[in-house]
C-alpha cells in the first residue's frame, strides 16, 4: 500500500465519520451528505480523492455489502401476506407497465426502466415512521409496495445483466441462472441446519466473543460473490442473494443483523458512496439541467398516476406516489453498474447520481408537507 493509498483512505473515513453528524443537523440521509462531499472533494472540484486500487478494492467491497444488506432488510413476513400484496402488486404492475411504454418511446435503454422504478426503502420506511403512520393501512401498504419494488427492481438489474453479459448458446446463457438453483439448494440446507443443529445456529444470533454470526455471514456472502463470478454473473446477484437468503431463511436474527449493519453503513458502505461522488465530474450546462428534469416528470409521473388506482382519494394518491418516487442507495448501486457494462454515459452517470439525490430530497418532504396538512386522510 502506497502513502497515498493512507492519504486518500484517511480523508474518506474522516468524511464517513463526520457525515451522519452534519446529516442529523440538515436532515437529510447521511448517504446525500456522503456523495455530495464525495463530489466537493473529488475530481469536480478539489480533487483531493484520488482513485487507487485500494480505494476503488473497499469501495467495490461496500457495493457488495450494500447489496447484501438491502436483501437482508427485505421483510418476507410482509411480503408473504396476500392481504398486504395484492394493491403494492397492481400498483407497481401499472407503473412499471408506464415506465417501460415512456423510456420506449424516448429511445432509452432498459436499464433507465429499472431505475425510474425502483425506490428506496430506506427513505420510505422512516419517513412513514417519523409521523407515525407506519402501522396505519396506508403506511403497510407503502411499506410493502417499497419492498417488493426494491425485490423486483433488483431481480429485474441482475437478470439484465445476465441476458447482456452471457455469449454464445443455450448452455452458456443458462449457466449463470444456475445461482438460483444454488440458492433454492442453500435455503434448504439453512432449514435443515435449523432443524438439526438447533444449539449451533442459534449462536450465530447471540451476543459472542468470537463473532460466529459474523464469520458466518461474511462467509455466505463471499461464497454467492464467489460462484457469481464463476458463473458469470455480476458480483451484485449473489450479494444480494445472499442477504435475501438470510431474511428468509432466519427472520428473527435481530442481533446479528445490527452487527452487520455496524460493519455494512459503519466502514465499508460510505467508502462506496464517497468514491461515487469522488469520481463524479459535474458539467453545468442546459443539457444537463434538461435532462434532470426529464427524469424528475417521468419518475413522478409514473408513480403518481398508478396510486390513483390503488387510492381513490386525492390526496392519499398524490402523498403516495410522491413517497414512492424516492430513490437513494440502490438507484446509484445500479447507476454504477449501468456506467461498467456501457449501458449509460459519463454525462447520464453524473445527472442520474444529481437526479437521485433530488428525489431523496423532495419526496420525503413534499410527503410530510401533504400528510401534516391533510393527516386525517391518512388512516
Amino acid at each position: 500500500m502506497e502513502v497515498y493509498d493512507f492519504y486518500n483512505i484517511a480523508i474518506i473515513t474522516s468524511v464517513a465519520f463526520a457525515s451522519p453528524i452534519l446529516a442529523e443537523r440538515l436532515r437529510v440521509p447521511a448517504v446525500v451528505v456522503e456523495i455530495v462531499a464525495g463530489i466537493i472533494l473529488g475530481v469536480s472540484f478539489l480533487n483531493l480523492i484520488k482513485n487507487s486500487e485500494w480505494v476503488s478494492f473497499l469501495s467495490a467491497l461496500g457495493l457488495i455489502f450494500l447489496m447484501f444488506l438491502s436483501g437482508l432488510e427485505i421483510d418476507f413476513n410482509l411480503l408473504l401476506k396476500k392481504e398486504n400484496v395484492f394493491r403494492p402488486l397492481i400498483y407497481l404492475s401499472i407503473s412499471f407497465s408506464l415506465v417501460l411504454l415512456i423510456t420506449r418511446l424516448l429511445g432509452l435503454d432498459f436499464i433507465y426502466a429499472i431505475l425510474l422504478t425502483n425506490v428506496s426503502v430506506g427513505i420510505v420506511m422512516p419517513t412513514l415512521r417519523e409521523l407515525k403512520i407506519e402501522t396505519s393501512n396506508f403506511g403497510q401498504v407503502g411499506i410493502v409496495t417499497s419492498l417488493l419494488t426494491d425485490f423486483t427492481t433488483m431481480f429485474l438489474l441482475s437478470i439484465y445483466v445476465i441476458l447482456l453479459t452471457t455469449e454464445g448458446g443455450i448452455l452458456q446463457i443458462a449457466l449463470p441462472f444456475g445461482i438460483f438453483t444454488i440458492f433454492i439448494l442453500s435455503y434448504y440446507l439453512g432449514r435443515l441446519a435449523i432443524w438439526y443443529f438447533p444449539d449451533f445456529m442459534s449462536k450465530w444470533f447471540e451476543e459472542d466473543p468470537m463473532e460466529l454470526g459474523v464469520r458466518g455471514s461474511i462467509a455466505i456472502i463471499i461464497f454467492f460473490v464467489g460462484v457469481s463470478y464463476f458463473l458469470g454473473v455480476e458480483a451484485i446477484l449473489g450479494a444480494f442473494l445472499a442477504g435475501t437468503l438470510f431474511s428468509l431463511t432466519f427472520r428473527s436474527g435481530e442481533v446479528l443483523s445490527r452487527k452487520l449493519f455496524g460493519i455494512g453503513y459503519g466502514f465499508l458502505i460510505p467508502i462506496f458512496f464517497i468514491q461515487t461522488g469522488a469520481s463524479t465530474k459535474l458539467i453545468f450546462d442546459f443539457s444537463a439541467i434538461y435532462f434532470i428534469i426529464l427524469l424528475l416528470l417521468i419518475a413522478y409521473t409514473v408513480k403518481i398516476f398508478p396510486s390513483f388506482v390503488v387510492f381513490g382519494d386525492r390526496i392519499k394518491a398524490l402523498s403516495f406516489g410522491i413517497l414512492q418516487t424516492s430513490k437513494l442507495s440502490l438507484t446509484i448501486a445500479a447507476v454504477e453498474i449501468g456506467f461498467k457494462l456501457g449501458l449509460i454515459s459519463s454525462f447520464e452517470k453524473t445527472n442520474i447520481i444529481l437526479f437521485t439525490i433530488l428525489t431523496s430530497l423532495l419526496s420525503p418532504t413534499l410527503f410530510k408537507f401533504y400528510t401534516k396538512k391533510y393527516e386525517k386522510l391518512i388512516d
